[in-house]
């Protein structure tokens, strides 16, 4: 094996452009240029794990309460998070390490979080039905089924057929 194969290996190449999170993270309590708490300082990235990436966050950041708003379930990361940057580069807060950091006011904050919930795709589990829910259309649905059952099991016999006249 030489030193490129070994390289290849170490730092496969990322595809971002696959299923994954987008998720927008706040640093708590930091305002951005105006004091109070009229600007949020928020981050939009992409990550198959955002729980693991925030937890990586906290290791290779400076000290700062950082935590996960919104994450969504996309089927292109990169597309999904390469928009909403486009989307919000107004907002853009200019950093030497990163471009994913951006200043909201309130209005917006609410639009990011529209953009979000515009782009996220449903997943469905069974763990989000109740279990009433679930007992009850089954009870309906086996007696839709004895119901239509019986139905088409009568005999054939049982039709009415109309008589005949007979004629002299």
């Amino acid at each position: 094996m030489n030193s490129d194969e070994i390289t290849a290996i170490i730092y496969q190449t990322r595809n971002d452009h696959e299923p994954g999170y987008i998720y927008l993270m706040e640093a708590e309590r930091y305002h951005g240029l105006i004091p109070g708490a009229w600007l949020r300082r928020c981050k939009i990235g992409l990550s198959r794990d955002p729980e693991a990436r925030l937890d990586r966050f906290h290791r290779n950041q400076p000290p700062c309460d950082v935590r996960i708003l919104k994450t969504i379930y996309v089927e292109d990361m990169a597309e999904i998070e390469s928009h909403l940057h486009e989307k919000f580069s107004d907002c853009n807060v200019d950093l030497i390490k990163s471009q994913e950091w951006f200043d909201f006011n309130p209005v917006q904050f609410l639009s990011v979080q529209w953009e979000f919930e515009k782009r996220r795709l449903y997943v469905f589990s069974l763990s989000e039905l109740p279990i009433k829910l679930i007992i009850f259309s089954m009870i309906g649905l086996v007696g839709v089924g004895t119901i239509a059952g019986r139905l088409t099991s009568q005999p054939a016999n049982s039709v009415i057929q109309p008589q005949r006249q007979l004629t002299k």
